[in-house]
């Protein structure tokens, strides 16, 4: 539809559970009482309570804090990262065979580990859409490092034409 994104853009194309519509909150940089940024624009709810329900950067980028002899000491990891990385880092450290799942091994974070060839790449989808007398647009951006891909941030919003 128009204003829309491909499921198989945002990786929801399965053929078993694909769902039928999916939704992202609108969100905005303000601060909350705490003065942690990132508000989710909903209807209802009371203003500064926590949610996981929108594409903003303040809930896509968190931080993994690593220590033990299989990780590099005082690494600050700039390449994308995400919890699908998590267990396949851990069955490699554990020399388990590697397992057909999401997500990669975080090479260059593991003192046996090598540094990552690939250089990460960003790239913005837009989509938009006439409704009535108002117009949609809205984004997702997202960095692919290799096959796997990170989403950033995406967010839309109305506006008059």
């Amino acid at each position: 539809m128009p204003g829309t994104f491909p499921l198989a853009q945002v990786r929801l194309d399965t053929a078993k559970a694909a769902p039928d519509i999916v939704i992202s909150m609108r969100w905005n940089a303000d601060r909350n009482e705490f003065g942690a940024p990132g508000m989710v624009i909903a209807d209802g709810g009371k203003k500064g309570t926590g949610t996981h329900s929108s594409l903003s950067r303040f809930d896509l980028h968190n931080i993994l804090v690593t220590a033990g002899p299989d990780f590099r000491q005082g690494m600050i990891n700039e390449l994308p990262s995400a919890n699908p990385d998590l267990a396949p880092t851990i069955l490699w450290i554990l020399g388990a065979p590697p397992a057909s799942m999401d997500g990669r091994v975080l090479t260059e974070a593991l003192v046996a580990g090598d540094k990552v060839s690939d250089k990460p790449e960003h790239k913005t989808v837009e989509a938009d859409a006439e409704v009535g007398l108002r117009r949609w647009h809205q984004y997702l951006t997202f960095t692919t490092l290799g096959p796997q891909i990170y989403f950033d941030e995406g967010n839309g919003e109305s506006s008059a034409k």
